[in-house]
This record gives structure tokens, C-alpha cells and sequence, in this order.
């Protein structure tokens, strides 16, 4: 195995295992919180150092290691290639609704609208079939390894998030909350949420 290839994987390990303590240490303890940054803080270029890294290594490690472990069937590797397609096109649609500087983990305004009326976290259910997509197609254990480490931290990102949505705009995210699933379900029709709040933070009392 190409000493390139270990690195590149042993760089994803570290900086998603960054992120994934973050996130853990955000979901303990508001007080301590890595994710969402709020402000561009050290938090927030320490994170988005360690996804470009993590990003990085994880596209390095799938073409290099490609077909290492298995070589998917052509049907296999089309569906896979469909996966990561709408999964791209949910993302930027998702992201193009939100923004970048929400989607940063930035504070911003609440956005209904869009994929976010079906789901509260449209960007995680694409990246997460981005992820499964590409590890599925690459037929590596590394990508593997590694894409699993995303499709974690995917999961897990909304136990953090959800207090600081709550603290920032209030009444209108708990509304929001309870009317629209955290990733994929129905969305409960007897309460719908507003199109877009024009607040970007809950008045103090």
C-alpha cells in the first residue's frame, strides 16, 4: 500500500476524530461548544481546518485505494452514482436556501423554507448519501472508515445544534421543531412553520 495512501488516511482519522470530540464535548456542555461557533471564533477555523483536511484526505483515500477491497457491479456502482448526485443537488439546494454564512455554524436568520419544510436538516441527509454514495462506489474499507466518521458526526451535529437554535430565535424554532422532522419523516401538517423569521437572535427579557 502506497505510503501516501496511509498518510492520507491517518490525516483523515486525526482531523475527523477533531471534530467528532468537538462535537461530543458541544453536545455535553453548551458552555464549551465546538460546534455551532456562532461568531468566526478559533472554534470556527480550527473546525473548517480540520473538514478541508478531513474533506481532503477522504477524496485522496477513495481515488487511491479505489476498488482495493471490492469492485462494485456496473448497477451498483449507477446507483451509487445517482446517490451522490441527489445528494449534491439536495446539498446546494439546501445550502443556496440556508446560506453560507448559516451553514458555517454561523449566527443568522431561521429558514423555513425550501428542503427545510420537509427536513431540519437537509444538508446532513445529502451529505450522509453523499457519503454512503462514494464509499459504496470507491469499494474501499479506508473510505469506509473514514466516510463513517462523517455520517457520525452528520448524525450526531443536530444534538448540539438544537439548544443554540432554541436560545437564538425561541418560539418560532420550537414551533419549527415540532412541525418538521430532525432528518427524514412527515412533517406534521397541524402546525407549519413560517417561511422565514426576521430575527436573527431571541430578544432578551
Amino acid at each position: 500500500m502506497p505510503v501516501i495512501t496511509t498518510s492520507l488516511f491517518g490525516l483523515g482519522l486525526l482531523s475527523g476524530g477533531i471534530l467528532l470530540c468537538g462535537l461530543l464535548v458541544s453536545i455535553q456542555s453548551q458552555s464549551h461548544r465546538f460546534w455551532p461557533h456562532g461568531t468566526r471564533n478559533w472554534t470556527f477555523w480550527l473546525s473548517w481546518t480540520a473538514w478541508v483536511v478531513y474533506g481532503g484526505s477522504l477524496f485522496g483515500v477513495a481515488y487511491l485505494d479505489l476498488w482495493s477491497w471490492y469492485r462494485p457491479s456496473i448497477l451498483i456502482q449507477m446507483a451509487s452514482l445517482l446517490l451522490l448526485l441527489v445528494g449534491a443537488t439536495v446539498s446546494l439546494w439546501a445550502v443556496w436556501r440556508l446560506g453560507f454564512h448559516e451553514s458555517a455554524g454561523l449566527e443568522g436568520q431561521l429558514n423555513t423554507a425550501g428542503p427545510y419544510q420537509y427536513s431540519r436538516n437537509p444538508q446532513y441527509v445529502s451529505y450522509i448519501a453523499m457519503l454512503v454514495g462514494g464509499a459504496i462506489l470507491a469499494g474501499s474499507w479506508m473510505t469506509a472508515v473514514l466516510a463513517l466518521i462523517g455520517i457520525a458526526w452528520f448524525l450526531l451535529a443536530p444534538l448540539a445544534e438544537e439548544p443554540w437554535l432554541s436560545e437564538q430565535y425561541g418560539e418560532a424554532y420550537e414551533t419549527y421543531r415540532e412541525s418538521v422532522p430532525r432528518f427524514i419523516g412527515r412533517p406534521n401538517q397541524q402546525q407549519k412553520p413560517q417561511e422565514r423569521t426576521n430575527t436573527s437572535r431571541r430578544d432578551d427579557p
